[in-house]
């Protein structure tokens, strides 16, 4: 009877020890499944991954197609006086098929401003392809004159040029047109010249062919006048650490705006208007800031003939 009861109690404690391990066995198989659910969840792809569109680098078959070099334009010879500085970029431009920022490099080593002689200069653009343009000029170096200024030749100078680019049939645009053209490339920037007297500024002009504003302003200045034109000099005021100089031009009896100095958009400054000033002033801070209440006031609307140049 004792025997039957051990064989009993051993029964059931090998039934309560089996059921502890199926149950922890479900325990654990529960908690294993719910770790690795959740780990599942979290490493998963997205069928559909997000690339952020600034993060996009430029593909590799674009740059293999991209073949053709940028375009360097507006590279002149340019002509100085010993002692002279050079604006070596000014008026000079790089323009690439692919690429919106293209810099422009100026290997001026060989130059040597302080004694006279022929220097060459050379410029360099190479896109992110790898396409590279040059281009060269010259910068001739001459020995400053002292000759006293002389107003016949000055006119005489200027009535040259005004045979070659005026006709009778003409109108006062046209023959401002041709003016403006003439000045504006026929003459190289130079970030260097006296501005003691305009009439000096204008003989460098017709003589050297380089100058800075005040040498474009002069220039201008004396091709309107010797044509019949009235002119009234204007500075810059405020609002920059160099002067500007430039003109007002009376065009049948209303005055406009008018400066040869070259700008990064071509031919936009031929007969302005003080809005249209003012409008240019909004992109280049206070380039034209000037005092109007020394000049009179132009139309409040552009010219019309003028858009035909333009």
């Amino acid at each position: 009877m004792r025997a039957k009861r051990t064989r009993r109690t051993k029964l059931s404690k090998v039934i309560i020890g089996v059921a502890f391990v199926l149950i922890a066995a479900v325990i654990i198989r529960i908690s294993v499944d719910g770790t690795s659910a959740d780990a599942q969840t979290e490493t998963k792809p997205s069928a559909t991954p997000t690339v952020t569109p600034a993060a996009t680098p430029t593909t590799t078959s674009d740059t293999k197609a991209d073949k053709e070099p940028p375009k360097i334009t507006g590279v002149k010879n340019v002509t100085v006086f010993t002692g002279d500085r050079v604006s070596y970029k000014t008026g000079v431009t790089v323009v690439d098929n692919h690429d919106t920022n293209v810099a422009l490099v100026v290997d001026t080593s060989a130059v040597n401003l302080k004694k006279v002689g022929v220097y060459k200069i050379a410029y360099t653009a190479k896109d992110a392809a790898g396409n590279v343009a040059q281009a060269e000029a010259t910068v001739t170096v001459k020995v400053k004159p002292a000759s006293p200024l002389n107003e016949d030749e000055l006119n005489q100078l200027a009535d040259t040029v005004l045979a070659k680019i005026i006709t009778e049939d003409m109108t006062e645009v046209d023959k401002l047109w041709a003016i403006f053209k003439w000045t504006k490339y026929n003459i190289g920037y130079i970030d260097s010249s006296s501005h003691d007297d305009w009439r000096k500024g204008a003989l460098q002009g017709f003589k050297q062919g380089t100058g800075d504003c005040f040498v474009y302003y002069s220039t201008a200045k004396i091709l309107m006048e010797r044509s019949g034109f009235e002119t009234q000099t204007v500075i810059r005021d405020k609002g920059r650490k160099s002067k500007h100089f430039w003109s007002l031009v009376k065009v049948e009896d209303t005055w406009y705006h008018f400066d040869t100095t070259p700008t990064i958009r071509k031919n936009t400054t031929f007969l302005l208007t003080d809005e249209e000033l003012a409008l240019f002033n909004n992109e280049f801070k206070n380039y034209y800031l000037f005092d109007k209440t020394k000049h009179p006031a132009t139309p409040t609307k552009p010219l019309e003939e003028r858009s035909k140049y333009l």
